[in-house]
């Protein structure tokens, strides 16, 4: 693209993919905290704020074209504009910034960039047809699978008799596992049995990981892994060329930074996690917390001897 973000004034999925959306969306955070008074009362405030548009310019042009630049370069001057009205305010106040998942560019610039093992899902993988192939093998008439694509959750139709499901799945994970861009299939129930991983998360089996992200009530009968670099998108569509969500570290990491006036930054070598953030914050504001009331741990943001967290629970 060329970077403009040029829109009709009534395109609401231009505007939400474009700098714009961030800068309105932080620019109403500032005024709902002077109108809401926010961090002039006896208790502690918080405010959440979603900025979105990384995500929408992230699916529409990609992680790492020059839209990225300009929108990262924007949010972080919308970003700038907020603290100086919460500094002109006089309140004390605490920053986190996050995000909920990584991204992965187009696979079209990636093998540009030197990344040849990039590619897109084969046409032919999709749940249809090895629904398909499963209910000629097995004698099922209709819709056997269900699901986008043959990647991520895929469910088996309800029309599948409760006593054939089980070779369903057995026939779907040799079917999957056969292509050479699957790196995995697990099924429901292989997932749930998986005891929830306690080591840090770099050192996560492909059914650790899965495990972190299932619900037994809406995910799918299968989760179906793909291999690094495959971008479950077969034909990139307009506003739709780059996604997330696969179990890889270029989609799982994220960024998380925490800030306070009068704070010394340094760099957490450490592994830590998102689930972290909320007992952090509650001991800064001396927030008790019973051991496994959430999950996550303290982490420490005091670089020196001394500790921002409760001695029970502070980090190694």
């Amino acid at each position: 693209g060329d970077g403009r973000f040029a829109r009709n004034a009534d395109d609401p999925d231009a505007f939400r993919a474009s700098p714009a959306l961030d800068a309105a969306t932080l620019s109403l955070a500032g005024d709902l905290v002077t109108e809401m008074r926010l961090g002039k009362g006896p208790a502690t405030d918080l405010i959440a704020i979603g900025a979105s548009s990384t995500d929408y310019v992230g699916h529409r042009f990609g992680t790492e074209g020059s839209e990225m630049c300009i929108q990262l370069t924007a949010l972080d001057a919308a970003l700038a504009a907020l603290f100086q009205r919460l500094d002109a305010s006089g309140v004390d106040y605490v920053v986190v910034l996050t995000a909920d998942h990584g991204g992965h560019d187009a696979p079209e610039r990636n093998r540009e960039d030197a990344i040849p093992e990039a590619q897109r899902i084969d046409t032919a993988l999709t749940a249809k047809a090895v629904g398909a192939a499963i209910g000629r093998e097995l004698g099922l008439s209709g819709p056997v699978l269900r699901g986008a694509e043959a990647a991520g959750d895929v469910w088996i139709d309800r029309s599948v008799p409760f006593a054939r499901r089980g070779a369903v799945i057995a026939r779907a994970k040799a079917l999957l596992t056969a292509y050479p861009q699957v790196a995995a299939v697990f099924s429901g129930d292989e997932i749930v049995a998986a005891a929830p991983a306690i080591t840090p998360p770099e050192t996560w089996t492909l059914l650790q990981r899965a495990r972190a992200s299932y619900d037994a009530h809406r995910s799918g009968d299968l989760i179906v892994l793909m291999r690094p670099r495959v971008t479950p998108i077969a034909e990139p569509g307009v506003g739709y060329i780059a996604t997330h969500g696969s179990p890889w570290d270029y989609d799982r990491r994220v960024p998380m930074l925490f800030w306070r006036k009068g704070m010394t930054g340094f760099e957490q070598p450490n592994s830590v996690e998102t689930v972290d953030i909320a007992p952090t914050l509650a001991a800064l504001i001396g927030l008790p917390l019973a051991p496994g009331e959430v999950d996550g741990r303290c982490l420490d943001l005091i670089a020196g001897p001394a500790s921002s967290c409760p001695s029970a629970s502070r980090t190694p």
